[in-house]
C-alpha cells in the first residue's frame, strides 16, 4: 500500500500520480512519546515554580499576624475554659495543645493570654492566639490540616522565629523573637 499526498496538486493528464510510501511504524510512536513526555514534564515544572508550597502559607499569614500592631480580638484575654471552648468552636480538636496548658511547671514563666481571633486562611478556619510569655510576645496558630506536610519546619524572618508542625489532623505554628525563642518554644508542648 502507498499513501497519496493530498496536498500535491493531481496529475497533469498523461502524468503518473506521485506516490510515497507510508512512514514507518516506529517514527509515529516515538514522535508521539516525545510530545507527550514534553508536555508532562513542562506542566510538572510549571506547577513547581509557578505556586508555592502550601505549608508555607500557614507559616507566612502566623508571621503577618504576630506583626500586626494592634489586633482585633474576637476574645479578649480568656480564661483557660475559653479559649478552648473558642479553639473547639473555630477548628473543631477537643485536645489541642494551648499555651495555657503548658506553662505549669515550678520556676518557669507565666503566660498571660492577650487575645484570640478567627481568620481564614486557604478557605480554612483558623485559629490565632496571641500571647506572652514573660515580656516576649507570641502567636500561636491553629488549623485543621488539608493535606499532608512536613512534621517540623522552622524560618526565621528578619527577627522572628516562626516553628511550624503538623500532628494528625492538625497543622500548628508558634512566632515569637528569634533572640528568646528557648523562652517561648517550650511554651506549646
Amino acid at each position: 500500500m502507498h499513501l497519496v499526498e493530498a496536498e500535491s496538486t493531481g496529475p497533469v493528464e498523461g502524468e503518473e500520480p506521485v506516490v510515497t510510501p507510508p512512514r514507518p511504524p516506529h517514527r509515529r510512536v516515538s514522535v508521539s512519546l516525545l510530545f507527550t513526555l514534553t508536555v508532562l514534564i513542562g506542566t510538572v515544572v510549571a506547577i513547581y515554580v509557578g505556586f508555592p508550597p502550601r505549608h508555607h502559607v500557614l507559616m507566612t499569614e502566623a508571621i503577618a499576624q504576630h506583626r500586626e500592631p494592634s489586633p482585633a480580638w474576637d476574645l479578649v484575654q480568656p480564661s483557660d475554659v475559653q479559649l478552648r471552648a473558642w479553639v473547639l468552636g473555630v477548628v473543631g480538636g477537643k485536645a489541642l495543645p494551648l499555651p495555657t496548658d503548658a506553662m505549669a511547671g515550678a520556676g518557669s514563666r507565666r503566660v498571660v493570654i492577650d487575645g484570640a481571633r478567627r481568620i481564614e486562611v486557604l478557605n480554612r478556619p483558623t485559629a490565632v492566639v496571641g500571647f506572652h510569655v514573660g515580656t516576649e510576645a507570641v502567636t500561636y496558630v491553629v488549623q485543621r490540616a488539608g493535606s499532608v506536610g512536613p512534621d517540623l519546619t522552622e524560618r526565621t524572618d528578619d527577627e522572628l522565629r516562626a516553628i511550624t508542625w503538623q500532628t494528625g489532623a492538625f497543622r500548628f505554628v508558634l512566632v515569637g523573637g528569634d533572640r528568646s525563642v528557648d523562652s517561648w518554644r517550650k511554651s506549646i508542648k
